[in-house]
């Protein structure tokens, strides 16, 4: 085993984090590509009711071509966004794998990610992607590995990718938790599916409005262009097409939150919290991550939960129900001395 494993390290670059979220986006980007080759079809219908089959197939391919490489170009902003935001993404990050799974240490966060922790393994034109839920995965960029180690990574996830999805119990914790700050407060929690797709809709708070309305107004133009004129009857349909949209968007959001949650086997589990001046540690099972108060760049409370945003998507919760009056008090007084950012919102403006 000794043999087999394999230490590299080195920082994730743009590049990487883009070639990551094209990569991820991939089925995100056919659909957008036959929703809008179908719109396409439509609005060219109506404009030119005598159009050609072989006029519309150049057309929708036209059409479809420009939509994958918008949809990517948006992907790979949404990457640098996501990485320029997380402090930790822009430090060195050392691996050590072998046959017990991936072990990653960046600053003062460790994480050990067991091979049947994780659900599929792919391999990029420059990267190693380890899935360690729907939606996250472990980036190995090629460039940290000399061609042999690249041949033994192989060899490793060959004979232990296998084992991806077993339900397997293991009884000894990789991280030792750190000692209790005095000056701190700490916490012993589980999130629950409930309370992770309430996070989920915090972040879509925007989109929530944004995109039902934007339905409406192409609803509107593309009644315009068909009857020439908006009636009230127009109207007031575009209206239940903003509800119903709504609530379409919720299910959506409800739905792909639920599989996010029920894919990261780390959720499951209990969470140790701690929360002092020199920042928030959190440690699970398996891995053990330290954020400095310069790291948290948002910090929102809602009527269910304390929000510590270490990255632009990335949030640590801290479920108001964990908390009596004194201790809410106490880390209101904590992040009141020591938090960094200017972007700090409690429900009580005044504390």
């Amino acid at each position: 085993m000794e043999n087999n494993e394999i230490k590299v390290s080195g920082l994730i670059s743009e590049d990487a984090m883009k070639e990551y979220m094209v990569f991820h986006s991939n089925k995100t980007r056919i659909w957008y590509v036959i929703i809008s080759i179908l719109l396409y079809s439509f609005l060219l219908r109506i404009a030119i009711p005598d159009v050609s089959i072989i006029f519309m197939l150049f057309a929708n391919l036209f059409m479809g071509t420009i939509v994958w490489f918008m949809v990517s170009k948006k992907y790979s902003k949404k990457g640098i966004k996501e990485y320029r935001s997380d402090p930790l993404m822009q430090q060195e990050v050392f691996y050590t794998i072998n046959a017990e799974g991936i072990y990653q240490i960046v600053g003062r966060s460790e994480m050990l990610t067991r091979w049947d922790d994780i659900l599929s393994i792919h391999e990029t034109k420059n990267l190693f992607l380890f899935y360690i839920s729907k939606n996250k995965a472990i980036v190995i960029p090629q460039k940290f590995l000399l061609k042999n180690e690249m041949q033994r990574l192989r060899q490793l996830i060959k004979e232990n990718g296998n084992s991806q999805g077993a339900a397997l119990k293991h009884t000894e914790p990789i991280t030792r938790k750190q000692p209790e700050n005095p000056d701190g407060i700490s916490f012993t929690i589980f999130i629950s599916e409930k309370m992770f797709i309430a996070h989920i809709h915090f972040l879509a708070r925007k989109a929530k409005v944004l995109f039902p309305i934007w339905v409406g107004v192409i609803y509107l133009l593309l009644a315009l262009l068909l009857f020439k004129e908006i009636t009230i009857f127009i109207a007031s349909f575009a209206v239940i097409v903003i509800i119903a949209t709504w609530f379409l968007l919720l299910t959506v959001i409800n739905w792909k939150a639920a599989i996010e949650y029920r894919s990261d086997r780390r959720m499951h589990n209990d969470i140790h919290l701690e929360v002092s001046p020199d920042g928030i540690t959190q440690t699970l099972e398996s891995a053990q991550s330290h954020y400095s108060w310069n790291n948290i760049l948002s910090i929102y409370e809602t009527k269910t939960t304390l929000l510590f945003f270490v990255s632009k998507n990335k949030a640590i919760l801290l479920p108001q129900a964990y908390l009596n009056a004194d201790e809410r008090s106490k880390i209101k007084s904590i992040i009141s001395e020591n938090a960094k950012t200017k972007k700090v919102a409690f429900l009580d403006k005044a504390s």
